[in-house]
């Protein structure tokens, strides 16, 4: 390949958050790395981030699958509840184990936005200790604590900007491929299902299946205002590729169960976008 081409097919990496919805990108990155694409910088929110930490320190796709598939998130939960419903430490154990132990030992550059849930700041993090802003990156709120950082309560980028596309103009003047994986702002909720009557009912469907519970409508809610919010990111630092796998309604953030198939989902979308010349936008600066 001549150095011209090589430095055509390098780009940046944009990185939605959506919890287990994320590891779709790991096929996207599959899928790209096998056409001769070099990723040259990432910018990574939520679940997203902590992929993004594991990739940018081995540069190499199969190995992140390799790492994200044989992760036991049993091992996630914090039985006496001291850092949310998830632990912290299951994270920085795997990113221990996985990761650089600073963002200057990356292999690819990587900055990944968090929010000061005190001051109501956004924070990027691209230097420095590795670990605490990416595992504050994925503290999501309800799910985690705050990740106490240099002063700071620090907690899910997302809060303020679930899609990081003008971060990763900061770190890179190339192409930028952005990877959408958020939930659905209309996905459907079964709202004439019967509801529970008693407020035993009401604390079993917050943790039962089937019923649009409490804790799903606020994600909705979530979802709605984040939506807005990217929209308008993405209209002032439009990408030059946007890509939404066609992930499934109930794959939700929370269907860890269900990784090899998200996989697989982004593996499909991208080579279908490839195919279908869609790509073809990351060859010069079009947003597509």
């Amino acid at each position: 390949m001549s150095d011209a081409l090589q430095y055509s097919r390098t780009i940046g990496l944009a990185l939605s958050g959506g919890g287990a919805r994320c590891y779709a990108q790991i096929g996207v990155i599959k899928a790209i790395e096998e056409e001769g694409w070099r990723v040259a910088a990432i910018a990574a929110n939520s679940s997203a981030a902590v992929l993004a930490a594991i990739y940018a320190t081995y540069a190499d796709a199969r190995e992140l699958e390799r790492v994200a598939l044989g992760i036991d998130f049993a091992t996630f939960l914090d039985p006496d509840g001291s850092t949310g419903l998830i632990g912290h430490g299951g994270v920085y154990k795997l990113l221990e184990e996985h990761a650089a132990a600073t963002f200057e030992e990356l292999r690819i550059p990587l900055a990944v936005p968090t929010v000061d849930i005190e001051r109501a700041e956004s924070l990027v993090f691209s230097e420095g200790p590795l670990a605490q802003p990416v595992a504050a990156s994925n503290s999501f709120p309800g799910l985690f604590v705050p990740v106490e950082y240099r002063g700071r309560h620090l907690m899910d980028g997302g809060i303020v900007n679930n899609f990081p596309v003008d971060v990763i103009r900061t770190l890179t003047t190339r192409p930028v491929l952005a990877v959408d994986v958020r939930p659905s702002p209309s996905a459907p909720l079964d709202l004439d299902s019967q509801q529970p009557r008693s407020l035993l009912e009401r604390l079993g469907s917050l943790f039962g299946a089937g019923l649009p519970t409490t804790v799903e409508i606020l994600m909705q809610a979530y979802n709605i205002t984040q939506d807005r919010v990217v929209e308008i990111t993405c209209a002032l630092h439009p990408p030059d590729l946007r890509l939404r796998p066609e992930l499934p309604h109930d794959l939700d953030i929370q269907s860890f169960d269900r990784i090899e198939e998200a996989v697989e989902i982004g593996y499909r979308s991208a080579k279908e976008a490839i195919a279908a010349g869609r790509f073809s936008a990351l060859d010069g600066s079009v947003p597509a």
